[in-house]
């Protein structure tokens, strides 16, 4: 296994990190500008390192990465406040961070999967940021991050409901609400006279509720693409083929066989995904196969789409849902 030197962390620290000019203090300087409070961010690199160092064969890109990533969520947060638009949510923002002694803090800690993360602290912070266990870059953190922030309250509110335990065989799937068949959200009634601009939603929010909810299944050379309106429907989709999705065998670095990367779609803020690409893990080995048929009934059964035949074709598969899913 790679190892790094103690004198490497403090050296990449020291210009990636320490230094008030390199771009992530800068980023928080900004931050701090716009708060008018201050900020802390913990970072603990040999800790992240112990738990992240298989990923990172070169070493000298360790640093940077991480550093980076604060940089990038930095960035979004400060995009974020500086809208009038998220009153509501700096708001809640501004009641959370006093909750901490009027300090913004944030903790830098590792997370599963592929993706950035970000989540409001259970203890001793305002946020943690969530670095991927997984190769660098950490691909589209911006969306992700805007993404993230744009649930972020919500979140927590569910988390503080009670619910039943779960038993330990089911620990897997407690976060899972899978789609009712016979209940669910009424469809929409179509307007009778055409909207005014101002008051239809952000994409990002208007495509979240919205129905009907579309999914376009595409087979293209060296992958699939799966298209949505409905980025929840696109997330639980990867996340659950991510999981189950097996490592490449004989190599030193662990890479999954198949690798999922979300697309930003060009209309929002930056938030939206409207696609999931589906590639090889390993570029020498080519295009691995996927039967598609696992992605279809994993869409139609779980998902509850139904087929939309008139849209179809031998490597085209059109799918919609006309109830929403419960919130």
């Amino acid at each position: 296994m790679a190892k790094i030197s103690p004198l490497k962390i403090r050296t990449d620290l020291r210009d990636f990190w320490e230094k008030e000019d390199c771009p992530a203090q800068k980023a928080i300087a900004a931050l701090r500008d716009l708060l008018g409070l201050p900020i802390t961010i913990q970072l603990e690199p040999l800790i992240i390192w112990s738990e992240l160092q298989k990923f990172y064969p070169d070493q000298s890109t360790f640093v940077p990465s991480i550093t980076s990533v604060v940089k990038t969520w930095t960035d979004c947060l400060a995009s974020r406040l500086a809208d009038d638009s998220n009153a509501a949510w700096t708001e809640q923002f501004l009641e959370h961070v006093n909750q901490s002694g009027r300090n913004m803090k944030a903790r830098v800690e590792t997370r599963a999967g592929s993706q950035v993360k970000t989540e409001l602290a259970k203890s001793g912070a305002t946020f943690v940021i969530g670095i991927p266990e997984s190769p660098p870059p950490c691909r589209n953190a911006s969306a992700f991050f805007m993404a993230e922030f744009e649930k972020l309250f919500t979140q927590s509110s569910n988390q503080t409901t009670s619910a039943p335990k779960q038993g330990a065989e089911d620990e897997d799937w407690a976060a899972v609400t899978l789609p009712s068949r016979t209940r669910g959200q009424g469809i929409d009634v179509a307007p009778t006279a055409i909207p005014v601009l101002d008051e239809i939603p952000r994409p990002e929010t208007l495509f979240a509720t919205q129905t009907p909810y579309h999914l376009i299944v595409k087979v293209v050379q060296n992958g699939m693409v799966v298209q949505g309106s409905h980025q929840a429907s696109l997330e639980l989709l990867a996340a659950y083929l991510e999981k189950y999705t097996r490592a490449i065998e004989n190599i030193t670095v662990k890479r999954p066989i198949l690798e999922y990367e979300f697309q930003t779609s060009p209309i929002g803020y930056g938030a939206l995904f409207d696609s999931l690409t589906i590639t090889s893990g390993d570029a020498r080995s080519g295009w691995a196969n996927i039967n598609p048929v696992l992605i279809l009934s994993f869409i139609e059964s779980v998902l509850g789409y139904s087929p939309v035949v008139s849209g179809s074709s031998e490597s085209q598969w059109y799918f919609k849902r006309d109830v929403g899913f419960k919130e």
